[in-house]
């Protein structure tokens, strides 16, 4: 559908470590966008670090996540907004 959804991934930190992750990740946003794809949201988040920040807010100033079609600082969101990122962080499919 030309112009008209978002691709939204998420990713752990650790499957794209090293050249392979990123030669990886180059692959995909290359074909990607070589097949038509218009919009491409890459999220790469540790669950640990987002715990971290909740547990010490200003620790991370600059931490940065998607919500629900927006971003936002993740300090700057309410108690049940931050669970709710972190607990779908550790989802695995």
């Amino acid at each position: 559908m030309p112009n008209g959804n978002a691709l939204n991934l998420r990713f752990d930190p650790a499957d794209l470590e090293g050249e392979k992750g990123i030669r990886a990740l180059e692959g995909l946003a290359r074909g990607f966008f070589e097949r038509g794809g218009m919009e491409l949201q890459l999220n790469v988040l540790d669950p640990q670090m987002l715990e971290d920040a909740r547990s010490h807010p200003g620790k991370y100033p600059e931490l940065v996540v998607r919500v629900a079609g927006y971003s936002a600082y993740f300090d700057d969101l309410p108690d049940s907004a931050k669970d709710e990122i972190i607990k779908r962080t550790r989802l695995k499919v």
